[in-house]
């Protein structure tokens, strides 16, 4: 017994209690307990658009320039691809944002562009001030 007491005590001295810590660490802790870097911001879409619709004025007046910019952006390419971005500044405004996207997008369709071309997407973003309407090409 005398001799597993020093083995023992080695043994022990570095042990340490296991707590909600050793499985799952802070998550605001960084290396030696500095806080953790604050999240990226959204990455922001760098293309310019072909087309922006702002829709701080209601029913805004878009057919006639975006019957002229599809014809365009087809006339340098048949095969081009457009994406719809709906823009909100608020997640509250998303649902009349993604609205006012898929009537842009039944508009192109309607200038005879297959809908595999057609591709909507949605996001917030808090720097717009009233909700917008992008068309990008690819």
């Amino acid at each position: 017994m005398k001799r597993l007491l020093p083995v023992l005590l080695a043994v022990l001295t570095g042990c340490h209690l296991i707590d909600q810590k050793t499985f799952a660490p802070s998550p605001e802790a960084g290396p030696a307990g500095a806080p953790a870097p604050p999240a990226p911001p959204p990455r922001i879409d760098p293309r310019s658009p072909l087309l922006l619709i702002d829709y701080g004025i209601p029913n805004p007046a878009y057919r006639d320039l975006l019957h002229l910019a599809i014809h365009a952006a087809q006339a340098r390419n048949p095969a081009v691809q457009f994406d719809v971005v709906s823009v909100a500044p608020t997640i509250d405004a998303a649902s009349a944002a993604q609205q006012q996207a898929v009537d842009i997008m039944r508009a192109i369709l309607e200038e005879q562009v297959p809908a595999v071309r057609v591709h909507l997407g949605l996001r917030s973003d808090p720097a717009v001030s009233s909700p917008q309407v992008r068309v990008y090409v690819r």
